[in-house]
């Protein structure tokens, strides 16, 4: 049977949820081909959690459970994985794009002798009688194209994908096995973490966020309007990558290649002219509105509402409407 294992990442003592997305989008398009394999590690995995790895469609779930496993630790994560896959034979091993996978999984891969596809946004397997092949695509050379690339000659075949990429998804899989990997470990890490400062956020994450207005060159000097409007309707402010160039916003707001994959309800795209890295992270959006006084700008080709007009021009109107909206509620 052909094997994909999927790393299941805890974050702030919950499921970081890009290992459930990898998971529904495995199964999704490999169906029931391959033997789906979710390896959540840490000190404590409560039944809660399994529960929840259950619905998204895992064949099989295992658990590493050590005190030494309670917080993230390089040497100690590479060897407690290293050491599962080196058991296995595994095909595919999946692992998220964040602070956490982008530090691990290329440890992982020379530790393991096997080639990663990095970032990756599109996943695709080719699944023959003998064999199932990994087709990571990710985006290449600034964002100017997209590159497809594939391990044949080592296994496991492993890439990360960006979190926010794909959806959630429920499989009713019967007889999903549970199973407990015995880790043995001893405090001699040669990484030394002198201290832990969590950094408390007012905004919520983009990879979260229903609701989404963003801001790009054309409203560079009135980005003050664009928080302003999501504030008014509950949203979160985002912008294109020349705003934040111009430090006039915080990286963790860049949406685009090199920054969230969202897919909000709505994605107000205003003075943003649709570069191929910004499309890249919101095209998947369920409704885009764009305002743009440029007719040829390529926002327009995603979008789903397209007004040609000055956006510095109408967010002033919409800020006037939305608070005489709010005072009538």
């Amino acid at each position: 049977m052909k094997k994909i294992a999927i790393f299941i990442e805890k974050k702030s003592d919950k499921l970081a949820s890009v290992g459930l997305e990898l998971i529904s989008e495995t199964r999704r398009k490999v169906g029931y081909s391959a033997y789906l394999i979710a390896i959540v590690l840490g000190a404590q995995i409560g039944e809660e959690e399994i529960n929840q790895l259950k619905v998204v469609g895992p064949d099989e779930i295992v658990i590493a459970e050590h005190d030494l496993l309670k917080v993230y630790d390089t040497h100690y994560y590479t060897t407690v994985l290293s050491d599962i896959v080196a058991k296995h034979t595994f095909d595919v091993l999946l692992l998220g794009s964040t602070i956490l996978g982008r530090d691990l999984a290329p440890r992982l891969s020379a530790r393991l002798h096997t080639g990663l596809t990095a970032d990756a946004t599109i996943l695709d397997f080719d699944v023959s009688d003998d064999r199932i092949s990994l087709l990571a695509t990710r985006p290449a050379l600034g964002g100017n194209l997209f590159a497809t690339i594939i391990c044949p000659k080592t296994l496991p075949q492993m890439a990360s994908i960006r979190p926010g990429v794909f959806a959630i998804e429920s499989f009713d899989i019967e007889n999903i096995k549970v199973s407990h990997y015995p880790v043995t470990l001893v405090a001699d890490s040669k990484v030394k973490i002198i201290s832990r400062k969590k950094v408390e956020k007012d905004a919520i994450e983009l990879s979260s966020a229903r609701l989404i207005i963003a801001g790009g060159r054309g409203v560079a000097n009135q980005f003050h309007d664009v928080k302003t409007i999501a504030n008014l309707v509950g949203g979160e402010a985002a912008a294109s990558r020349a705003v934040i160039d111009a430090n006039i916003e915080a990286k963790d707001r860049l949406v685009g290649q090199t920054g969230a994959n969202v897919k909000p309800a709505i994605y107000l795209a205003l003075g943003i002219s649709g570069a191929v890295q910004h499309v890249s992270g919101m095209e998947k959006s369920e409704l885009i509105i764009a305002v743009n006084n440029d007719p040829d700008a390529l926002i327009f080709k995603v979008a789903d509402v397209s007004l040609v007009c000055d956006a510095k021009e109408v967010m002033p109107y919409l800020i006037k409407d939305l608070q005489a909206l709010k005072g009538m509620i």
